[in-house]
C-alpha cells in the first residue's frame, strides 16, 4: 500500500497496486508518513472505508477531521452499519460524515436543554426512530454521556434524508416542493447573516429545515414539542441576541405567507439557536 494523503497521525488515505483507495485508521499510523510512502496494515489498524472514488467525499472528510476526532467517525460507521441491516437499506455515502459531525455536536451539548425534540418523528418514521434509539444508546456508552431523548428523532431524520431508494412521481413532486422552499429559506438566512466559513452548521440546519418543510407539505402539524419552557428560553435568547429578531421575523413571515404555516415557539427557538451558530461562523470569516 502507498500513502496518498495523511489526514492526521491516526488517519491516512492509501492505495493498492490496482489503484483501489481506502481509509486506514489506527493510533500513530500517519505519524511521519508522507505521500508516496509505503505503508502496511499493522495490528490495531482498521480499514475504515474501501473503494473511495469521490473527491468531494474526501474533501468533506478532510474538513471534518480538522475538528472532529476519529472516534466519532467510528461510532457513526457502527450506527450506519447497524441501521442498514435493520432497515434493509443502504445510505448515501455522505451520511457517515454528516452523522459523525452531528454526534460530535450532540455530545458537546449533552448537558444543555433538550430543545430540539421533534415529536412527530416517532409516528412518521417509526422504524428509523427505533434504530436511532439504539444509536443513542451506543453513543451514550461510547462517550459516557446521557444524550436527551430528542436526539433519537434527529438521528432518525439523518437516516430518512440519506436512504437511497427509487423516487416515484409523487415523491418527485414532493421533493420539488421541499427543494423550492428550502432554497428560499436558506437565501433569507445567508442574505442576512452571511455564509459560514465552515459549512457544517448550515448543513445541520438544512437537514432539519428539509424535515420541517416535508412535514408541513404533508399536513403533519405540531412537529416540535411546544413546552412553555421553550417559550421562556426563546424570549431570553432573543434578549441576549436581539440582532436575530429580524431574520427570525422574515422566516416566520415566509412560512406563514408561502406555506400557510405558523411556527410555534419551540420551532422558533430551534431556528434561532442555529441562526446564532451560522452568525458566529460567518463572523469568523
Amino acid at each position: 500500500m502507498k500513502v496518498i494523503k495523511v489526514f492526521n497521525n491516526n488517519v491516512v488515505l492509501v492505495s493498492d497496486q490496482n489503484h483501489q483507495q481506502a481509509i486506514f485508521f489506527g493510533k500513530g499510523i500517519g505519524f511521519k508518513k508522507h505521500q508516496g510512502d509505503e505503508i502496511s496494515k499493522s495490528k490495531g489498524v482498521q480499514t475504515f472505508i474501501k473503494n473511495i472514488r469521490d473527491p468531494e467525499w474526501l474533501n468533506s472528510l478532510s474538513n471534518l477531521l480538522e475538528s472532529v476526532p476519529i472516534e466519532y467517525l467510528a461510532i457513526s460507521k457502527n450506527i450506519i452499519e447497524y441501521a442498514e441491516k435493520k432497515l434493509n437499506t443502504i445510505f448515501n455515502q455522505f451520511l457517515i460524515i454528516s452523522l459523525a459531525d452531528h454526534i460530535y455536536f450532540a455530545v458537546k451539548r449533552s448537558n444543555e436543554h433538550d430543545v430540539s425534540s421533534l415529536a412527530s418523528v416517532r409516528d412518521v418514521y417509526p422504524l428509523e426512530y427505533k434504530v436511532a434509539q439504539e444509536g443513542v444508546k451506543r453513543i451514550n456508552t461510547t462517550f459516557n454521556v446521557i444524550l436527551p431523548p430528542g436526539e433519537a428523532g434527529l438521528i432518525a431524520i439523518h437516516f430518512v434524508e440519506n436512504e437511497i431508494s427509487p423516487i416515484n412521481e409523487n415523491q418527485q413532486l414532493s421533493e420539488n416542493f421541499v427543494t423550492l422552499h428550502l432554497s428560499k429559506v436558506l437565501q433569507i438566512i445567508i442574505s442576512d447573516l452571511g455564509y459560514p466559513a465552515q459549512p457544517t452548521s448550515l448543513e445541520r440546519l438544512t437537514i432539519h429545515l428539509r424535515f420541517l418543510i416535508t412535514q408541513i407539505q404533508s399536513d403533519n402539524k405540531y412537529l416540535v414539542n411546544t413546552s412553555s419552557d421553550n417559550k421562556q428560553i426563546l424570549d431570553s435568547f432573543l434578549k441576549q441576541f436581539p440582532e436575530l429578531r429580524e431574520t427570525l421575523k422574515k422566516l416566520q413571515d415566509y412560512f406563514y405567507q408561502e406555506m400557510e404555516y405558523k411556527l410555534n415557539s419551540s420551532e422558533r427557538l430551534y431556528l434561532v439557536i442555529h441562526l446564532k451558530q451560522i452568525e458566529n461562523e460567518a463572523d469568523d470569516e
